[in-house]
């Protein structure tokens, strides 16, 4: 489930990243604030409520030590996001044409993470097995509402563009109907299980990394 909402930001972003860059960017800077400002208060409002009610209560049918590996991969994660988000905002910082090298120890990090992420993968599947019924029906009560968020996020994103921007990525895509009954995707139950809605972790993760890189852009 939390698939869908990932889904739903990385429209928004893709959209946003993709009328931000260059030149474009800069004659566009207040319409950009305006989609991050309204994407991330449709976010708050809208999404973050029902997906925090819905992985309490997934939570529910959770063995303590379900519970205890994924504390363990919250942490795990939490330490990459803040290593990427780092890395981003010094790209970020960086001026146009710049040509980065990848040190070393870089390099290396990269590789342990991307290994360690696997075992998180692997892990929440673990876990998903264990539960597979119950999923598959929280899913399919989720569907419908992915659908309005989706439709919601993008007439914000076209809203604030201008009419040439608008036209062209405002146009709907192709609707497949049935899509609720396919079984979960490899990222799907991931994202979901390692959501925590107290912290509201990774989306906080997210949301402050949207809101650093628009800043960061704006000071250029």
């Amino acid at each position: 489930m939390k698939t869908y909402f990932k889904r739903i930001i990385v429209i928004a972003c893709i959209g946003i990243l993709t009328i931000t860059s260059g030149c474009v960017r800069k004659t566009m800077q207040k319409e950009v604030d305006r989609i991050v400002a309204e994407v991330l208060d449709y976010s708050t409002r809208t999404v973050e409520p029902e997906l925090k009610l819905q992985r309490v209560r997934f939570d529910r049918i959770l063995r303590d030590s379900e519970k205890r590996h994924i504390d363990q991969y919250r942490a795990l994660t939490q330490v990459m996001a803040d290593s990427m988000m780092s890395f981003q905002m010094k790209l970020v910082q960086m001026k146009e044409d710049t040509v980065y090298q990848l040190s070393d120890s870089e390099i290396d990090y990269y590789n342990r993470s991307q290994k360690v992420m696997r075992d998180i993968i692997t892990g929440c599947w673990e876990i998903l097995d264990n539960h597979q019924e119950e999923f598959t029906e929280l899913q399919k009560e989720m569907y419908p509402k992915m659908v309005i968020w989706q439709k919601d996020l993008m007439d914000i994103v076209s809203k604030n563009l201008p009419n040439n921007f608008r036209n062209e990525f405002g146009q709907g895509g192709i609707q497949i109907l049935g899509m609720e009954h396919l079984g979960p995707n490899n990222m799907n139950p991931v994202f979901f299980q390692l959501y925590e809605p107290k912290t509201n972790f990774p989306l906080e993760t997210l949301k402050e990394a949207l809101l650093r890189t628009n800043q960061s852009y704006t000071r250029k």
